[in-house]
């Protein structure tokens, strides 16, 4: 008898676990096209990003797709305004979503930097990896100790340059 008893109450709802309520096929509609947008979106962003990195380099910082509160397109320019995306913008509704945010130094600039500071990292033993960041525009170096780094590579001579940020990471990061 206990063991039967014990086996209706597992069979019970535990508090908490009540059934999801019904969502109504308009709120699911609605989630439907907004994922879309949201996915055709990414795709025509990527697209853009692709030519502005290979055709407008020396301004070009990022891009970032945001879809809250509404959707929109972030990008992170240098030197240049949303009139200079036009030509890189074929969908109208794409460049309407456009919302430019001014940066000091371009993704090309930050390349340039990350290739010769990692030459000299290397070449002070710092064990490291980085990334390209935007807001603001900056060159994130992952190492393991900071002080340690820092010292690496005040020892070898190594200024650091301008716009480098180091973070100190338990595991570093796959990638540059």
């Amino acid at each position: 008898m206990t063991l039967l008893a014990g086996l209706f109450t597992g069979c019970l709802a535990a508090p908490g676990s009540e059934a999801p309520e019904d969502v109504s096929q308009p709120t699911r509609s609605a989630a439907a096209t907004r994922q879309a947008e949201m996915n055709l979106l990414q795709v025509a962003t990527f697209e853009l990003e692709r030519k502005l990195d290979e055709n407008f380099s020396d301004h070009y910082v990022g891009v970032q797709v945001l879809s809250e509160p509404e959707l929109k397109v972030l990008v992170y320019l240098t030197g240049a305004d949303k009139a200079d995306l036009e030509a890189f913008v074929e969908d109208e509704r794409l460049f309407e979503l456009i919302e430019v945010r001014e940066e000091a130094v371009s993704r090309q600039t930050l390349r340039a930097i990350r290739e010769a500071f990692k030459a000299e990292m290397d070449e002070a033993g710092v064990t490291y990896t980085t990334g390209i960041k935007m807001e603001p525009a900056r060159l994130q170096v992952y190492v393991f100790d900071i002080p340690e780094a820092q010292g690496r590579l005040k020892t070898a001579g190594v200024s650091i340059p301008e716009h480098v940020e180091f973070i100190e990471m338990d595991t570093l990061p796959e990638g540059g």
